[in-house]
């Protein structure tokens, strides 16, 4: 079985290590703020996940980024090999869209993903909006954006997640059957 590679990335205390916790069944409460630094890995596996009306399992790799850019000499490390990328940023914060466009450039652009390789987290914990943000969401329109709080909206997080990994499978395995048809293709002309 094939490990997927994820990064959650987005700025300072803005609840990645919160929602990654929740997502690898890894809660501990109640939750005491303590800042990531660089980087911590959470492996754990999804079941029955959906691509092409088939249910896989996979293992994960969740990456927990620190948003703090004095761990930025981390970040080729942490892109290399990385399959999709989450990017978190919370109703807590002014303006994110800033920093969420370099998180972008960095981990999704410069690894030559798209946006089917990417999610936006809007973390509300208190339920404190409606929405997300439509000024985050207008500056990623090709990149699935949804509101989450893991306390009241939990069940509704991980089914979010859920769909992010079985779009994010079928990109990949849509893109390994492309390169095997090349492959066969050269070898053909040959």
């Amino acid at each position: 079985m094939h490990t997927l590679k994820l990064v959650m990335i987005g700025p300072t205390r803005s609840g990645k290590t919160t929602i990654a916790n929740f997502l690898a069944d890894a809660t501990e409460m109640p939750y005491d703020y303590h800042p990531t630094q660089g980087v911590r890995i959470l492996e754990f596996e999804i079941n029955d996940i959906e691509i092409n009306d088939e249910h896989i399992s996979r293992d994960i790799e969740l990456w927990d980024c620190s948003g703090d850019h004095k761990f930025k000499n981390c970040w080729p490390a942490i892109r290399k090999g990385v399959h999709g990328v989450i990017l978190v940023y919370s109703a807590k914060m002014q303006d994110s869209s800033r920093q969420l466009k370099e998180f972008y450039d960095y981990f999704i652009s410069g690894a030559k993903l798209g946006p089917n390789n990417c999610v936006i987290f809007f973390f509300d914990p208190d339920n404190a909006t409606s929405s997300a943000s439509k000024i985050v969401s207008s500056s990623f329109s090709n990149v699935s954006h949804v509101k989450c709080n893991v306390d009241d909206g939990g069940d509704k997080l991980k089914a979010d997640f859920r769909l992010f990994l079985s779009t994010l499978m079928s990109k990949l395995q849509e893109n390994k059957e492309e390169k095997l048809i090349l492959s066969d293709n050269i070898l053909f002309a040959k």
